[in-house]
């Protein structure tokens, strides 16, 4: 996991984002085995996996994503230029590992950090998932529609948190004209997820934290478009329903069985200040988690 996480900061930094503008610098003898070395690690973590899978496949038994792509893959060799191929499969093994487990690990640790600067928030969260369980069962994937707070809650804070800034890079079909400028075939588009999820126009009070975005004047769970951490369109993150589902089942489950609080000493701050400050906070913060005496009915 440490790996992996390594790898995602170094996607986003500083140095990966001058090699994007200038590409010829990656002719530099040294330069790519420093920049890639995360990724590197991962893709011989993967190809081992991989070479294992081949030695013992049973196509009349297939274990798992792997051996499926694996029986694909033979049902395809005799083209000229298959999709599914080795490099496929390691490509996509690799992103599943960093963005199937990395964002919602990440997301999730945030999201706990968070809620305790916020124990006025906490306690209605806590209260609703209590009267929905009655106190004698974990909360459940089916309760989410009856706990739109809770609902909301998440929702307002993967808001702040705006884990990642950009889309991955997109590229125009065919020409194309949007609010007056021209687009032409081939176009690298990369989309800029942060101006919507902070976008004055979308949402009330974009600076703060406020649960209200998600819900109605009844208190209801509302959906809002501009909402879109995963992305949007077609190439939305395939694993988006499974992220909701983890972090929503462990996020609720936790705070039934524990009230989280900062440190003795540590100072509490506003969402903005916990949005600038999130790789620290999810990588280096400490909670205390102090077990609760559930409400018996």
């Amino acid at each position: 996991m440490m790996r992996t996480s390594q790898h995602i900061r170094t996607i986003f930094s500083l140095s990966r984002t001058i090699l994007n503008i200038f590409p010829f610098l990656l002719k530099l003898p040294i330069l790519p085995n420093i920049i890639f070395k995360e990724q590197f690690y991962l893709q011989k973590f993967v190809l081992k996996y991989m070479e294992e899978h081949k030695r013992t496949l049973n196509p009349e038994a297939p274990r798992d994503f792997i051996d499926h792509f694996l029986l694909k893959m033979k049902e395809v060799e005799h083209e000229e230029d298959p999709d599914f191929c080795d490099l496929s499969l390691l490509n996509i093994v690799v992103g599943l590992l960093a963005a199937g487990t990395e964002t919602t690990a990440s997301t999730l640790k945030f999201t706990l950090v968070f809620i305790a600067h916020y124990p006025d928030v906490q306690v209605k969260v806590q209260k609703e998932i209590d009267e929905v369980t009655q106190s004698l069962r974990p909360p459940s994937f089916e309760d989410r529609p009856q706990m739109p707070y809770t609902h909301a809650v998440i929702h307002e804070i993967q808001r702040i948190l705006d884990l990642v800034p950009t889309a991955l890079f997109r590229s125009v079909t065919k020409d194309v004209q949007l609010h007056g400028y021209s687009i032409p075939k081939g176009t690298t588009i990369t989309p800029f997820l942060t101006s919507v999820l902070n976008d004055p126009s979308q949402w009330a009070t974009p600076e703060q934290f406020n649960p209200e975005h998600f819900l109605d004047g009844e208190g209801q769970f509302h959906y809002q478009g501009a909402f879109m951490p995963f992305s949007a369109g077609k190439r939305v993150c395939a694993g988006e329903n499974l992220a909701r589902m983890e972090i929503f089942l462990l996020f609720s489950a936790l705070l039934q069985k524990f009230t989280l609080k900062l440190p003795p000493g540590a100072e509490r701050h506003d969402s903005k200040w916990l949005h600038a400050n999130k790789t620290d906070i999810i990588v280096n913060t400490e909670l205390c988690a102090i077990p609760r005496i559930l409400p018996t009915k």
